[in-house]
C-alpha cells in the first residue's frame, strides 16, 4: 500500500550541506547563495514535520566549511535550516560574513537565542526588522505544544530589537492550534500590547493544519469562518496598535486537505488546476475525490516501541479525532 512506503533517507555525511548550484537574479531571492549550517531540528514541537526524529536530530556542519563553500562573487548568503540559530558557532560564521562585505539572511530565529553581537552583526548586513517566531498565542499554548518559548523570552527579544536600533520586531503566530480558547486570544492580545510599548510590532499570523508525521496528525482545522472571526477579534483588541499580517485562512483549509488527505488529493489537485484554481475550486474538487483512508503517523512509533515502563506510556495531551471529522468551512 502507498502508506508502507520507506522512511525518508538519511543523506551521508558527505553529501551535507545543500547549497545553490547556480546565482542568478532572475529567481525569488536574488543572485543569493544559500547554503545549510545545519540540517534537522533537535527540539520537539508538536506541529512541526522538522521535529526531531528517532535515530535522527539536528546535524551541524563546520563553520569553515560553510565559508569554504560560499563563492567570490556572492554578495547575499542565505543560511537555511530548521534552527540555524541553535548552530554553536552561528555567531562567527555572521560575523565573518559580514565582514568579508556580504549581507546575511537567516531562515529561521529563536527569541531566546538573539544576543547583542548577533544583532550588531545583522544590523552591519543591512537588516531593519527581526522576526522570530511564537506560534502558540499564549505561554499555556506554547508549553502544551512544546514551543518552548516563553514570555521573557520574547519580552527580552523586544528590548534588544529596539536597543539595536531596528526598525520593528515581527513576530510570527499560529492560531487554531488543538485547545486554544477565547482565554488565550485574550492574553495574546494583553502580551503583543506590551511588547508594542517596547517598540514597532508586527505580527504574522498562519493558522494551524495538521501535519502526518507528527504528534497531532489528524487534529481537525479550526475552520475558515471560525479562523476569520479569530482575527477579527484580535485585530479589534490590538487597537492599531500592531500590525497585522494574516495569511488567509482559506489558503489554509486548502493546504488541511493537501496535508491530510492520501494519494487522492493528487488527482483533487489536477482537477481544481484545470478548473482555474480558485479557493471554490479547490473545494469543489476535494468534495467530488472520494478520500483514501490512511492510518494516522505520528513520526515517533519506532521511538515508543523501544520504550519500556512508564516511558512507553504516550503523553496524551491531545484528543485523538477521526481523521478528516472537520470540514473546514
Amino acid at each position: 500500500m502507498w502508506h508502507d512506503i520507506p522512511e525518508p533517507a538519511r543523506a551521508s555525511k558527505e553529501r551535507v550541506p545543500a547549497y545553490s548550484a547556480i546565482l542568478t537574479p532572475d529567481t525569488e531571492l536574488a543572485d543569493m547563495f544559500l547554503v545549510e549550517p545545519e540540517r534537522g531540528c533537535s527540539r520537539q514541537c508538536a506541529f512541526c514535520v522538522m521535529r526531531i526524529q528517532p535515530g535522527g536530530g539536528m546535524r551541524l556542519v563546520e563553520i569553515d566549511r560553510v565559508l569554504d563553500l560560499v563563492p567570490e562573487q556572492a554578495r547575499k548568503v542565505g543560511l537555511v535550516g530548521a534552527a540555524v540559530t541553535d548552530h554553536p558557532d552561528l555567531e562567527p560564521l555572521v560575523a565573518s560574513l559580514v565582514e568579508s562585505g556580504r549581507s546575511v539572511s537567516i531562515s529561521s530565529l529563536r527569541a531566546d537565542r538573539l544576543t547583542p553581537a548577533f544583532l550588531r552583526d545583522m544590523q552591519r548586513s543591512g537588516h531593519r526588522t527581526i522576526t522570530v517566531a511564537s506560534d502558540g498565542i499564549s505561554e499555556r499554548m506554547r508549553l502544551l505544544l512544546d514551543r518552548k518559548i516563553k514570555e521573557e523570552h520574547l519580552l527580552r527579544a523586544a528590548k534588544l530589537v529596539h536597543e539595536h536600533g531596528f526598525h520593528r520586531l515581527k513576530v510570527y503566530e499560529m492560531i487554531g492550534a488543538p485547545g486554544e480558547t477565547d482565554a488565550d486570544v485574550d492574553e495574546l492580545i494583553r502580551f503583543a500590547r506590551e511588547l508594542a510599548g517596547i517598540g514597532r510590532l508586527a505580527l504574522t499570523f498562519s493558522t494551524f493544519v495538521a501535519k502526518r508525521n507528527t504528534p497531532l496528525d489528524g487534529q481537525a482545522f479550526m475552520g475558515v469562518k471560525a479562523a476569520e472571526e479569530r482575527l477579527r477579534r484580535i485585530r479589534s483588541g490590538l487597537g492599531g496598535k500592531v500590525e497585522i499580517r494574516p495569511q488567509s485562512p482559506r489558503w489554509a483549509h486548502i493546504e488541511y486537505f493537501l496535508a491530510q488527505r492520501g494519494p487522492d488529493a493528487g488527482h483533487a489537485a489536477i482537477q481544481a488546476v484545470r478548473a482555474g484554481a480558485r479557493y471554490a475550486d479547490w473545494i469543489r474538487a476535494f468534495e467530488d475525490t472520494p478520500p483514501v483512508a490512511r492510518p494516522l503517523k505520528f513520526g515517533d512509533e519506532a521511538a515508543w516501541a523501544r520504550r519500556r515502563g512508564k516511558a512507553a506510556e504516550r503523553r496524551n495531551k491531545f484528543p485523538l479525532p477521526v481523521l478528516g471529522a472537520s470540514s473546514g468551512s
